[in-house]
């Protein structure tokens, strides 16, 4: 008798080992879990800072080439800086999460979607350092008021899709690409009527003057730069719908009209 409660003893002893076991294991994936849900939570706001970011610099560009002010247009050129820091902070995070966490199915798309969508951000603030020098460039010229108009509300443009793109990605909203689909007509009939608008003054003016043939090369990049910061905004969209829906955008009819 007292053989069998040993031998019961020591299968209950084992039993019981065995679930101290599961729950240990249990508990470290929970653990495992938090701990890279908050890795994401933290990429989440981090990009959201950048989009922030990116979304003044369009703001404080636009104002400073429309003013002629140097002084503005430097301080956006500096503050890239801050932009650049931040991307490669972002990007350095999901490397360490794909390379530690091994991440599958919705993890994954999310962290391979930030790594898209800081780089069209982080382009976006690039294309605003351009304008910024474009600043430089012209510099005293002044604006005449149709071609300022154009421009502002380029700049405008630009801005309010870049937010509608920090909103869809904040919100994991995909509808929100198509909606930024739509609002990127409205940039490109902009930049048909700044084209116009530089075209027909080249031909009122002085086809020999070398000045005025860079000033309207300079002020067709300037549009060009806003064209492209609202197709990142774009791509942001297409991004988005990807991460959570776990399919890729349908191609756009790119033929010209």
């Amino acid at each position: 008798m007292p053989e069998r409660l040993g031998i019961g003893s020591g299968n209950t002893t084992k039993a019981h080992a065995a679930e101290w076991d599961d729950v240990a294991v249990t508990d470290t994936a929970s653990e495992a879990r938090k701990s890279f849900q908050d890795a994401l939570d933290e990429l989440r706001i981090d990009v959201i800072r950048l989009a922030a970011l990116t979304t003044e610099a369009i703001g404080a560009g636009t104002q400073a080439f429309l003013d002629a002010d140097l002084a503005a247009a430097e301080q956006v050129i500096d503050e890239d800086d801050d932009i650049d820091d931040l991307t490669h902070s972002i990007e350095d995070s999901c490397y360490q999460l794909l390379a530690r966490q091994q991440p599958m199915a919705i993890d994954l798309r999310i962290v391979v979607s930030v790594l898209r969508i800081v780089h069209e951000l982080e382009r976006s603030a690039d294309l605003m350092v351009n304008v910024a020098k474009t600043t430089r460039r012209l510099y005293p010229h002044s604006l005449d008021p149709k071609l300022r108009g154009i421009i502002q509300r380029m700049g405008e443009q630009a801005g309010t899709q870049t937010r509608v793109a920090l909103d869809a990605f904040a919100d994991s909203d995909p509808s929100a690409a198509l909606a930024l689909a739509d609002m990127d007509d409205t940039m490109d009939d902009l930049t048909k009527s700044l084209f116009r608008h530089i075209l027909a003054g080249a031909d009122a003016g002085s086809s020999d003057d070398e000045g005025n043939v860079l000033r309207a090369v300079q002020l067709a990049l300037v549009g060009r730069h806003y064209e492209r910061i609202a197709d990142h905004a774009v791509t942001i969209g297409q991004r988005v719908g990807f991460m959570v829906t776990g399919e890729h955008p349908a191609r756009r009819d790119e033929s010209i009209d």
